[in-house]
């Protein structure tokens, strides 16, 4: 009895025993398990701190672009306008048209975008637009357009030409077409919904950028083209063929054009000095000037315009000399012969002491501002009005005038001289010198008889030139 229950003892021992080391292998288990996942924990958290760290690493340079495209922002978006800048595009429309000489036939809006409502930051406008014009308008037109400092592109045209028959329109002596243009452009909406974020220090990061910044302000520049005109060119779409009314041994086309264009300036001159002549704010020897000059232009044309009217032969030409040379011309000459018979002439053939006392007052600004050329047309343009004896109360100013002028024109024969000067050497206790033309002058030494070396100092030379004290800086 007593061996069985020393065994049962034993057997419970045991089995006591077996579940403590069962109990102890099972929590050496777990305990491993809990470590792996540590471990495994641990490894995420280092992939993730070193995501960080590389995020971190990149943040000034990102917040170096996010301050660039900040800056920058309106320049972008400066080419697109915004719903209220749309009118502005119509009439940039119609600022072309003028400048190009085009006339519209119809402009319309195909469309913003295919939904009611756009959520982006840009909606699509697409215009067509109809016009009649020559080539040469319909490319500088194109060419305005594309200029244009909002995005605007020509996407699409069609040109219907003129053909080239008798009878066809023609603006200038080029035949016109009719071209449809479809026109798009975007509208920017402005900053979608979302928060900017702060970037700290803005201010100053955005100085030490400045030189960045400007860099690419200047790659964002969109590129020009501007449009050289006809150029003696002909017109691809109409047939090349000479017409019945073009000589085949005289001036072409293009010449005549140039000829009849050089003439149509002259006479916008002449008219422009006409009306200027009888303007109120233009004074009296501005006037004589004037007229002396009209009276020239007039005379020469005369003689140039008969000479030659016979080479313009184009009829489209013929016409336009008729209608902007000869008609003008005939004009303006009547107007000269009417006015030289309305206005008798004067018993004093002097200036006035008012027209005098103004004529001095602009000589002395004009000198004193450095325009010697000026001063010295206004005095010769009424030199042969001036001549009052000295018994005149405006004598002296007569003589004011003189002196005035005199000084003008020998300030500019002293700019026209050649005075090379190659050195300077400043004497405080004696005689200072300047090497000029390889040759040494000191004060007091005259160069010529009427040209004295006065002054040297180091920045500038004092000379004395025909009585007149005069000044050269190195």
């Amino acid at each position: 009895m007593a061996n069985w229950t020393q065994k049962k003892l034993m057997l419970t021992i045991g089995g006591a025993g077996l579940a403590v080391a069962l109990a102890a292998v099972g929590g050496v288990y777990y305990a491993q398990g809990l470590i792996d996942e540590i471990v495994a924990q641990e490894a995420q958290k280092n992939e993730a701190i070193a995501a960080a760290d590389k995020k971190l690493a990149q943040v000034p340079g990102l917040e170096k672009e996010v301050i660039i495209l900040r800056e920058n922002l309106d320049e972008y978006v400066k080419i697109l306008p915004d719903t209220r800048q749309l009118n502005n595009f119509v009439r940039m429309l119609s600022n072309c048209e003028r400048q190009s000489g085009v006339v519209a036939s119809r402009l319309a809006l195909n469309g913003r975008s295919s939904s009611g409502k756009n959520t982006g930051a840009f909606t699509p406008i697409e215009y067509t637009y109809e016009m009649t014009a020559t080539l040469w308008q319909c490319l500088k037109f194109m060419n305005l357009i594309e200029n244009y400092e909002r995005f605007v592109s020509i996407t699409q045209f069609d040109i219907h030409t003129g053909g080239g028959q008798k009878g066809e329109e023609t603006r200038d002596g080029d035949v016109v077409h009719e071209v449809t243009l479809t026109l798009q452009t975007y509208s920017y909406n402005g900053k979608q919904d979302g928060k900017e974020v702060t970037i700290p220090d803005y201010e100053s990061k955005k100085e030490d950028l400045h030189e960045e910044i400007w860099k690419r302000l200047q790659a964002i520049r969109l590129d020009r083209y501007d449009h050289k005109g006809k150029q003696s060119r002909r017109d691809i779409l109409t047939d090349p063929r000479e017409r019945g009314d073009i000589k085949s041994d005289g001036p072409s086309p293009a010449d005549q054009r140039a000829l009849l264009e050089q003439y149509v300036g002259e006479i916008a001159k002449l008219r422009d000095m006409h009306d200027r002549m009888r303007q109120k704010e233009t004074t009296l020897f501005e006037q004589v000037a004037l007229e002396k000059a009209l009276k020239e232009g007039v005379e020469r044309l005369l003689t140039e315009l008969e000479d030659r009217a016979g080479r313009i032969t184009y009829t489209p030409y013929k016409t336009r000399w008729s209608k902007e040379i000869v008609a003008p011309f005939d004009e303006l000459r009547g107007q000269l012969s009417d006015a030289a018979k309305a206005e008798p002439r004067k018993a004093d053939p002097f200036l006035p002491k008012p027209e005098l006392q103004q004529l001095v007052a602009e000589m002395e600004t004009d000198c004193n501002n450095g325009q010697l050329e000026q001063a010295k047309t206004r005095y010769e343009a009424v030199a042969s009005r001036l001549g009052v004896g000295p018994q005149d109360p405006r004598h002296e100013l007569a003589v004011a005038a003189k002196a005035w002028h005199v000084k003008a024109c020998t300030a500019l024969d002293f700019k026209a001289l050649d005075l090379r000067m190659q050195g300077v050497v400043v004497n405080p206790e004696g005689r200072s010198a300047v090497l000029l033309n390889n040759e040494a002058y000191e004060e007091g030494d005259y160069i010529s008889d009427d040209l004295l070396v006065k002054l040297v100092e180091e920045e500038q030379v004092w000379f004395v030139y025909r009585g007149l004290t005069l000044v050269r800086t190195m």
